[in-house]
């Protein structure tokens, strides 16, 4: 409920202290005139920015938004009829003020997410302040708590025919929940030690891993190369992001089984249409330089799409894939 000093009140102040002593010592009376109109300034403004007590608000913060989306933080606020002029939230960045609008009878205000990047994004908290006209005085009446949202990537239409054909290949007439041998892979934590292939394990000096798919549904794997020297700028990487969720999620409401890899080395698998482990990994995925994964140049053929930009050539080039997407 403190009531403080704009910059343009403090230089009004300024000019009257410099006035009147320019009166006093110069002998100017004139100039007294200038000083008694900027104290009335300040009064009027003052008496304007008081009055009314403190205002209690609520700000709805989404806990996810997309990328390039429009999307704002909704704020509610029990206001008196005092406080009918003059109200604005301001947030921690100097620049960062909004409006507050009051419609039959309701005081509301909406506050815009920044959402051209990805990324987890800390908004507020703002503060609610009443401001006379001239923006000499301003009064915080009351505190808007923020929260933490998540841009995602953007969803895009995009069509079933960038899918690899081959995935039919796995549509076989098996009963429903059984498996057969697909590849051998490299050991990661969690593999149950019951799928070990001894034999191979002891040749190549590392556990090895018997794969199995489900043989009753289609399945599809989208890598997205993260290599910064796979794409020629952060934006054609920003697209090819969204174009991997966009695969996914077209995939996913389709029926298949996406498992989700970046060069990186980072896994998670899809079902459905929007998937809340794909989006939030592919929400913090950044540019990296990768070393070669030699699990990932042994990917089957047939189901894999690898998804990169318009950069050089490099390792992920040579990961066995049945269609490269670019943005």
């Amino acid at each position: 409920m403190t009531m403080r000093l704009t910059g343009a009140g403090l230089g009004v102040l300024i000019g009257i202290v410099v006035s009147a002593a320019l009166a006093f010592f110069l002998g100017y009376p004139e100039l007294l005139g200038v000083t008694a109109g900027g104290l009335v300034l300040l009064a009027v403004a003052a008496f304007l920015v008081s009055g009314g007590g403190p205002i209690e608000a609520s700000a709805a913060v989404p806990p996810r938004v997309e990328r390039l989306g429009t999307a704002a933080v909704p704020v509610v606020l029990q206001a008196h009829r005092a406080h009918r002029r003059g109200l604005r939230l301001r947030g921690p960045d100097r620049a960062d003020r909004h409006p507050v609008v009051w419609r039959d009878g309701v005081v509301s205000a909406r506050i815009p997410i920044p959402t051209r990047r990805r990324g987890p994004l800390v908004l507020g908290p703002w503060t609610l302040e009443r401001v006379d006209p001239w923006g000499l005085l301003r009064r915080t009446v009351g505190e808007v708590e923020g929260g933490a949202v998540l841009v995602t990537p953007r969803v895009r239409p995009v069509s079933l025919a960038s899918l690899p054909a081959a995935m039919a290949d796995y549509g076989g007439s098996a009963d429903m929940g059984s498996t057969t041998f697909a590849m051998l892979r490299e050991y990661v934590i969690g593999d149950e030690l019951r799928h070990v292939h001894w034999k191979s394990s002891a040749k190549v000096g590392t556990l090895m891993m018997r794969q199995y798919v489900d043989v009753t549904r289609p399945r599809l794997t989208l890598v997205l190369a993260v290599d910064e020297r796979a794409y020629r700028d952060d934006d054609e990487f920003e697209e090819a992001v969204d174009l991997a969720a966009s695969l996914a999620s077209v995939a996913g409401a389709s029926g298949l089984d996406v498992e989700l890899v970046t060069t990186a080395g980072e896994r998670t698998m899809h079902k459905g249409a929007r998937s809340a482990a794909t989006f939030d990994l592919l929400s913090v995925v950044g540019l990296t330089t990768t070393a070669p994964d030699l699990r990932l140049l042994r990917s089957g053929r047939s189901t894999t799409i690898l998804v990169r930009g318009h950069g050089p050539a490099g390792w992920w080039d040579r990961i066995p894939a049945a269609g490269v997407v670019k943005p």
